[in-house]
């Protein structure tokens, strides 16, 4: 999943490309049954965004642990 967190990185930074901002835009703003469908596609991507809006420090060891 690292590729995919290194990607989310990029979304938070501003320096995704358009599919990926796109995309990570669209699982923040799904309710719980649209990210469920969601993960069928993208199930890494719904994780790290699960991941960064439920676990405290998420963002920070991501940050450390990518650079």
């Amino acid at each position: 999943m690292e590729k995919t967190e290194l990607e989310f990185v990029y979304f938070m930074r501003g320096t995704s490309g358009s599919f990926r901002a796109n995309l990570f835009q669209t699982i923040f703003s799904a309710d719980m049954e649209n990210k469920e469908k969601l993960s069928l596609g993208f199930p890494n991507e719904v994780e790290v965004v699960r991941r960064y809006q439920n676990e405290d420090g998420y963002w920070q060891e991501l940050l450390k642990r990518l650079g």
